[in-house]
């Protein structure tokens, strides 16, 4: 299991505002005013800043090694999936974590559908470019219904890679418009996914480690002193959301926590993540939005080419380390075909389900160690379709 970055850490013991060292090592300057000498000693204290700054850099280490963002959106959604999964291993009460474990799997689930699918069309692009190249004859004799001759290596690779294509026609030149724009519009999509993805992590995990190592009276002490950082960190979403807010809905989290109240705080954990990051980050966007609108009936190809239905999955939590699961594991986003993710009313509904369903499942025995084991080969990055 990956694990090194839930790891003890040498100011995990130290006190609030006591110093980081011992007196003996810290710095002195000597300065002289006549025949009397001043001797100067800077002692470096524990802030909320600095604890700020430990557990950010430590969100950062899952997906930014070296300081460097993983490229791959992918590879980072595998690591956001781990670092989430193992909250909740190494703290069952942080409930959320453990769902979020599996809605950022599912999020990279559709990642990765949106890339086999661009995939796809590319390929039987390249095949039809290479039909059309060395083997013209081939394409005539189809349109003529002409079966007399065997058909060249050319019209065999293109003929197989049209039928792992699901997007139908990708090769009529008539419709090459359509299906470019709906391959630029998938990868906007995949791209405002990875961005959300990584930007709620940064957000929440350093709040999960704060409290799981300093407890809920420095979180409260120190909850307004973490937008500070603003400056020091990695945020991608800067013109959109203001960094390190001590939003009512994160003291109201961990005050659930502590009060035993856990599957409230998964409600108000999600309200946090929903409503100031999500929204203003992702469904607040204009063309995102736009294409986000009746996303069960045909999702963005529909509203790209007015053509292409049923190619994209269905808007599911599964719960469960695959991305499509047995009906009791998955909780659909809904079955109206005007169905809209970018309304927080319409979200707030699926992911109060999806919790409830959660802790339902927790409850159980049998279906607790279920969970668990899902979780563990998410911690593990095994994930499978």
């Amino acid at each position: 299991m990956t694990d090194q970055c839930i790891a003890p850490h040498e100011l995990d013991l130290k006190k609030l505002w006591d110093s980081t060292c011992e007196l003996s090592a810290c710095k002195r300057t000597t300065s002289h005013d006549g025949r009397n000498p001043k001797i100067t000693i800077e002692v470096p204290i524990l802030t909320c800043s600095c604890l700020w700054h430990r557990f950010q850099k430590e969100a950062e280490e899952w997906i930014a090694p070296g300081g460097v963002l993983i490229a791959d959106p992918l590879a980072r959604n595998r690591r956001i999936n781990a670092a989430y999964a193992q909250l909740w291993l190494a703290d069952n009460r942080f409930q959320w974590a453990g769902l979020a474990a599996f809605a950022s799997k599912q999020v990279g689930c559709g990642l990765l559908h949106a890339i086999t699918l661009d995939e796809r069309i590319e390929a039987e692009k390249k095949a039809y470019q290479q039909l059309r190249e060395k083997a013209p004859q081939d394409l005539l004799d189809r349109r003529r219904l002409s079966n007399i001759r065997p058909k060249s290596e050319e019209w065999h690779a293109w003929d197989q890679a049209r039928q792992q294509n699901p997007v139908p026609l990708t090769s009529n030149p008539l419709l090459g418009g359509a299906v470019t724009t709906l391959q630029e519009e998938l990868k906007y999509v995949h791209e405002m996914l990875a961005l959300g993805n990584t930007a709620l992590f940064l957000d929440v995990y350093p709040l999960h480690r704060f409290y799981m190592v300093r407890g809920f009276e420095e979180m409260q002490k120190c909850l307004l002193e973490r937008s500070s950082l603003k400056n020091e960190v990695l945020w991608p979403i800067a013109d959109k959301v203001g960094f390190g807010i001590a939003q009512r809905e994160i003291i109201n989290t961990f005050s659930k926590i502590e009060q035993g109240e856990i599957y409230q705080s998964v409600n108000e954990m999600a309200w946090h993540e929903q409503l100031n990051i999500l929204q203003p980050a992702m469904y607040d966007v204009e063309r995102f939005a736009l294409l986000m609108r009746g996303t069960q009936a045909s999702d963005v190809i529909s509203v790209v080419t007015g053509l292409f239905s049923g190619l994209t999955e269905e808007i599911q939590l599964t719960l469960a380390s695959q991305c499509k699961s047995p009906d009791d594991k998955k909780i659909p986003f809904s079955q109206s075909p005007t169905a809209d993710l970018a309304d927080k009313s319409q979200r707030m509904e699926f992911v109060t389900r999806a919790a409830i369903q959660f802790d339902i499942l927790l409850k159980n025995p049998t279906t607790r160690e279920q969970l668990k084991t899902s979780i563990m080969k998410i911690a593990n990055s095994e994930i499978t379709e």
